[in-house]
C-alpha cells in the first residue's frame, strides 16, 4: 500500500514537473529548467569561489542571480556587458581612490558625477548595453565606498570584485553551454513568423475592404515588432555569422512595419470613398490576390503596367489611383523583402531582397536622460549626508547599496514598483537569510547540504523574476539575499553579528523606497517631449532639411508611437487625453507621407522631361500656404501623372510614387491644417530656416 502510494506521487510529481497541462498557471512553460539552471549556475559559483579562497565569494552568487535570464542570448550578451561595466567602474575606483582618498567630500562627489554621467549613457542605450553603463556606475561604488575607510586596499578589493564577476559569468555560460538553454535566435524567428502572418493578415483585410484593425490592435503588432530589436541584440553573441543573419531579420522587421503602413493607408481611402473607379479597384484586388509576393522585378513591373494602363477614351489615373495602384504595389515588395529576410535569418545565406545595412532607429530623450542623472545624484548626495549626519560605524554599507539599485531602478518608467520592490525584497532576503544561518546550516556541513538548502530560496527568486509584475521583488530578493547571508570563506553563525551587520541594508530598502517614490517620473512630460519630438521632425520637413524616407526613419517613428501609447496609458483615460494621441498619430503619418514624396521627388528630380514640375513642387512643399491645405500639392501630383504616361517604365514608377506621396500629404495637410496652425509647426514665412 505504501509502495503504491509513494509510486503514485512520484507519478503525479513527474507529470506536475513536466507536463503544461498540469503546470498551475503562474508556472509558465520552461520556469522548472529555468530555475534549475541558475540553481545550478549559482553553487557552480560559489564553490569556485570558496575553492579559489577569494575575498567576499557571495560577490560570485550575485554575479549569477544578476545575469540569470531565460535565454542562452541574453545570459551572453548581459556577461559580456557585465564584464566591461565592471573593468570600466574598477578602474575609474582606483582613479578615484588615488587622487581623494584622504578627502571624502571630494571622492563622494566625484562618485555622484560618476553616477550621474553613467545613468545618462544607461537611459539613452537599450537593452544590456544600458546595464552595461549602470553597472560602470555603482561598480565605482562597490569597490571605492567599500574602501573609503581602507584606501590601501583599493586595487586589492578591485581584483577581488573583477575576479568573482568573471566565475560567476564562466558559471552561467558552462551550465547553460552543458545544459543546452533556449538560444535567443530561434524565438527572433518564431517571432518574425508570427509577425509575418498577422500584417499578411491586416494586409489582406484592408485591399478586400474588410477595414483596418483599431489603433490598439495595429499598435500592439507595431510593439511586437519593435520588441524583437532585443532578441536581434540577444541572437548576436549565439551565432558565428550573426551580422548577415540580424541583417536579414532587421530587414524583415522594418518592411513589416511599412506593410502595416500601406496597409492603414489603403483602409483609409477606400473607406473614405475617394475618387478611385470600380474597374481600377477590381484590378488591384485581383492582382493583389492573397497577397503573394513578387517573384522578381520582371514580375513587379509587369504588374505596375497592368495596373497603370488606361484604355483610350477613358479619364487619366487620379492622384487617388496612383496612390491605391502604389500602395499596394508597395505592399507586395516589402512582403518579399520579409520573406527574404526571415530566410536570411534562417539559413544564413543572403537572399535577393535584404537591404545591407539596414539600421532601426529609436527615439532618444536627451532631456529625460538628464533628468535621471540629476535624479541620481541627488539621491546619492541626500543618502550621503544621511549617513554622515547619523554618525554611525558601517554607515558605508547603507549607502554602497543606495547607489546601486538607485542607479539600476532609474531609467525604468515605474521608478514606485522598483521602491516597494526593495521595501518588500530587502526585509523578505533578510528574513530568509536569519533563518537559514541561525536555524539551518549550523545543522549540517558539506557543498551537497549547502546546495540543497539553497535550492528554495533560488527557486522562489527566479519564480519571482519571470512575473514582470513581482520583477523588482524578485530582483530585490534573490541578490539582496547573498549580500545579507554574508558568505565568506570562514562563516560566522552568530545572531547578534548577522543583524548588526544587516542593519544598515534594512536602512538602504528605506532610504530607497523614499527616494523612489516621492518623485517619480510624469507621464504627462514624457509624451509631451515626444509629441514636440514629432512637431520638429515636421518643421524640419517642411525646410526641406528632413529625412527621406528610409529605414530609420520608420521604425523611428513607430518607436515615438509606441512611447506615446505606454505615456498616455498612464494618464486618466479622459477624451481629451485620446484626442492628443490620436493628434500624435496623425502628425506622424503626415511626416512619413512628406518623406516618401521628398524621396521619389529626389529620385524624378534626375529625368530631364520633367526636372521644372519636380522642382515647383520640392519649393512648394517648402512654403505650404495652409489657406489652401493640400489642393496645391494634389494639382502637381495631376500633372506629374500626365507626365507619366509617356515616359520609360522606370520613370513611370518614379513619378507614381511622387504623386502617390503628394496625394498622402494633401490628404494629411487637410486633416491637421487646425493643429499645424495652432501649434505653429508650420515656419513662418520669411524667416531663417
Amino acid at each position: 500500500m505504501e509502495q503504491g502510494g509513494g509510486t503514485g506521487m512520484a507519478t503525479a510529481l513527474a507529470r506536475w514537473i513536466w507536463l503544461p497541462a498540469a503546470r498551475p498557471a503562474w508556472l509558465p512553460p520552461g520556469s522548472i529548467a529555468f530555475c534549475l539552471r541558475s540553481w545550478a549556475a549559482v553553487m557552480l559559483a560559489l564553490g569556485v569561489a570558496f575553492w579559489l579562497q577569494i575575498d567576499s565569494p557571495a560577490s560570485a552568487g550575485v554575479t549569477v542571480m544578476i545575469l540569470t535570464q531565460p535565454l542562452r542570448g541574453q545570459i551572453l550578451s548581459k556577461a559580456l556587458y557585465r564584464m566591461a561595466g565592471t573593468l570600466a567602474g574598477a578602474a575609474v575606483a582606483i582613479g578615484l581612490i588615488a587622487v581623494f582618498g584622504q578627502d571624502r567630500v571630494m571622492f563622494l562627489g566625484g562618485v555622484a558625477l560618476w553616477l550621474g554621467l553613467c545613468v545618462v549613457l544607461g537611459t539613452l542605450a537599450r537593452d544590456f548595453r544600458a546595464y552595461g553603463a549602470l553597472l560602470a556606475g555603482y561598480t565605482v561604488a562597490i569597490i571605492g565606498i567599500g574602501c573609503i575607510d581602507r584606501p590601501e586596499q583599493v586595487f586589492t578589493v578591485a581584483i577581488f570584485r573583477v575576479s568573482a564577476i568573471m566565475i560567476g559569468i564562466v558559471s552561467v555560460a558552462v551550465v547553460n553551454d552543458v545544459t543546452g538553454s533556449p538560444t535567443a535566435w530561434h524565438r527572433l524567428a518564431t517571432g518574425l513568423r508570427h509577425g509575418a502572418g498577422e500584417v499578411r493578415r491586416i494586409a489582406r483585410d484592408a485591399v478586400n475592404g474588410h477595414g483596418s484593425p483599431d489603433d490598439v490592435t495595429w499598435l500592439s503588432l507595431a510593439g511586437h515588432i519593435m520588441a524583437l530589436t532585443s532578441q536581434v541584440s540577444f541572437a548576436r553573441t549565439e551565432l558565428a555569422d550573426s551580422a548577415l543573419r540580424m541583417t536579414g531579420a532587421r530587414s524583415a522587421m522594418v518592411s513589416m512595419l511599412d506593410m502595416i503602413s500601406c496597409s492603414r493607408a489603403i483602409s483609409g481611402i477606400l473607406r473614405m470613398n475617394e475618387d478611385v473607379r470600380p474597374a481600377i479597384l477590381a484590378r488591384v484586388r485581383q492582382r493583389f490576390g492573397d497577397g503573394t509576393p513578387f517573384v522578381d522585378e520582371a514580375e513587379a513591373s509587369r504588374a505596375l503596367d497592368h495596373l497603370l494602363h488606361i484604355d483610350p477614351g477613358e479619364p487619366p489615373l487620379t492622384p487617388a489611383e496612383a496612390y491605391l495602384i502604389e500602395r499596394t504595389m508597395a505592399l507586395l515588395t516589402y512582403g518579399r523583402r520579409v520573406t527574404d529576410g526571415i530566410r536570411t535569418l534562417a539559413e544564413g545565406r543572403a537572399a535577393p531582397r535584404i537591404a545591407p545595412g539596414v539600421r532601426i532607429a529609436r527615439q532618444q530623450d536627451p532631456v529625460l536622460a538628464l533628468l535621471n542623472g540629476a535624479r541620481v545624484m541627488a539621491g546619492f548626495t541626500a543618502a550621503a549626508i544621511i549617513c554622515i549626519l547619523s554618525g554611525l560605524p558601517g554607515t558605508t554599507t547603507t549607502l554602497l547599496q543606495v547607489a546601486t539599485i538607485l542607479t539600476l531602478s532609474i531609467t525604468t518608467f515605474d521608478t514606485r514598483a522598483f521602491g516597494v520592490g526593495a521595501l518588500v525584497g530587502v526585509p523578505l532576503s533578510t528574513v530568509c537569510a536569519f533563518v537559514l544561518d541561525t536555524r539551518i546550516l549550523p545543522y549540517g556541513s558539506g557543498m551537497v547540504f549547502f546546495s540543497l538548502m539553497l535550492a528554495p530560496i533560488i527557486f522562489a527568486s527566479c519564480l519571482l523574476l519571470i512575473h514582470p509584475r513581482l520583477m523588482p521583488v524578485g530582483l530585490n530578493f534573490g541578490v539582496f539575499f547573498f549580500i545579507v547571508l554574508g558568505l565568506d570563506n570562514v562563516h560566522n553563525y552568530d545572531p547578534t553579528q548577522f543583524v548588526d551587520r544587516n542593519l544598515y541594508y534594512m536602512l538602504s530598502a528605506v532610504i530607497l523606497f523614499f527616494t523612489l517614490t516621492l518623485a517619480p517620473p510624469s507621464a504627462r512630460r514624457r509624451r509631451f517631449r515626444i509629441a514636440m519630438a514629432v512637431a520638429m521632425t515636421l518643421r524640419r520637413q517642411f525646410t526641406g532639411r528632413g529625412d527621406i524616407a528610409s529605414p530609420a526613419l520608420i521604425s523611428r517613428q513607430y518607436d515615438r508611437l509606441l512611447q506615446a501609447r505606454t505615456w498616455t496609458g498612464h494618464l486618466p483615460q479622459k477624451p481629451i487625453t485620446l484626442r492628443v494621441f490620436d493628434r500624435i498619430v496623425s502628425l506622424g503619418d503626415l511626416n512619413g507621407a512628406l518623406a516618401r514624396a521628398r524621396r521619389h521627388l529626389v529620385r524624378a528630380a534626375a529625368i530631364q522631361a520633367v526636372a521644372e514640375p519636380v522642382a515647383r513642387t520640392q519649393d512648394m512643399l517648402r512654403t505650404l500656404n495652409l489657406s489652401e491645405a493640400g489642393a496645391p500639392l494634389l494639382g502637381q501630383a495631376t500633372h506629374l501623372l500626365a507626365a507619366a504616361a509617356t515616359l520609360p517604365p522606370a520613370d513611370r514608377e518614379t513619378l507614381v510614387g511622387a504623386a502617390s506621396g503628394l496625394f498622402g500629404a494633401s490628404r494629411l495637410l487637410d486633416r491637421n491644417a487646425r493643429a499645424l496652425r495652432h501649434y505653429g509647426i508650420l515656419p513662418v514665412p520669411g524667416a531663417p530656416r
